[in-house]
């Protein structure tokens, strides 16, 4: 397959390379001998994860080109070359998930080597180590079974009232330097930009330190400002992602996923895109779909049906 192959026609999908590739495992009633079945489980394993790491570096030489022409063009500036149109949602994709990988390879490599075969099973406990192209889907949906449930716990303990401010006074980065701690640890949890072994430290102000959670906020809402634009802030281009990538999109933003129909979920990927020209994104962070400033279709619908609710 070639670098060109990995590429949608749809600009607004990320590449197909970046993805996982299908896990097939084998059936373990058509394998009597409990050794073959281990083998071939284990041979199942060790294909996928070899083509998760051929996609990474698939996916690195298709970033070496693009990176050049941002450092060339735009002085290495994500942001400029935005603004001028000169990069689409499936080239900025491809850089930051590209990057994503490319950090975890050595670490991951190391555990692959050791534990071989048994790699699965170690780490599931440790996703932050692991390239996505290398996550099992197991693994990735209980990962976002954890934040999801972690998110609930947050909503239900948070107290403080979202910034009440609009866009036109303050930038999206001034609104999270504005955030309380609470509020913070908030979209921390429930973005999951932090592990869950921080819960457990600090007594009453568990978490990281304020700094370093202020900061991974700041660094998600930048990506956040830029992915928005590439999607069209009017919300008009939804349809045209494909169901994962619609997905990634609202675990990216801390929407829950899991069990929800694809028309639902498009729906508040819509009414996010549409709500971020009237409130600071922290103030969507901070809050459920059901009460954005436009609200997802599926919820006009049903008011619409039932107008005494």
């Amino acid at each position: 397959m070639s670098i060109g192959d990995n590429f949608q026609f749809c600009t607004l999908n990320g590449p197909l390379s970046t993805h996982p590739a299908p896990l097939t495992l084998p059936i373990r009633s058509e394998h009597p001998s409990t050794f073959k079945y281990l083998l071939t489980l284990g041979k199942a394993y060790a294909t996928f994860y070899k083509s998760g790491v051929i996609k990474i570096y698939t996916n690195y030489k298709a970033s070496v080109p693009l990176q050049s022409r941002l450092d060339r063009s735009h002085h290495s500036s994500l942001p400029l070359a935005i603004s001028s149109h000169s990069l689409n949602r499936q080239e900025f994709q491809l850089l930051q998930r590209n990057w994503h990988d490319i950090t975890r390879v050595p670490l991951f490599g190391l555990v692959f080597l050791i534990c071989g075969e048994f790699t699965p099973l170690v780490v599931v406990a440790l996703s932050g180590i692991v390239p996505w192209t290398c996550r099992i889907p197991r693994q990735i949906n209980s990962d976002r079974g954890k934040l999801e449930k972690r998110r609930t716990m947050s909503f239900r303990n948070l107290t403080q009232a979202p910034p009440p401010s609009s866009p036109s006074e303050m930038t999206d980065v001034e609104t999270v330097r504005a955030l309380s701690r609470m509020q913070l640890l908030h979209i921390s949890w429930s973005l999951g930009l932090s592990s869950s072994i921080w819960d457990y430290l600090g007594g009453n102000l568990p978490g990281l330190p304020t700094f370093v959670l202020r900061r991974r906020v700041e660094k998600r809402v930048e990506y956040l400002e830029m992915d928005d634009v590439l999607l069209g802030k009017d919300g008009k281009r939804v349809g045209e992602l494909e169901e994962e990538e619609l997905v990634l999109a609202l675990v990216d933003r801390g929407v829950d996923v899991l069990g929800r129909g694809e028309d639902v979920m498009r729906g508040d990927l819509e009414s996010w895109l549409r709500s971020r020209s009237q409130v600071p994104m922290a103030s969507l962070m901070l809050t459920r779909p059901n009460t954005w400033p436009s609200k997802p279709k599926y919820l006009t619908k049903e008011k619409e049906r039932n107008p005494k609710r």
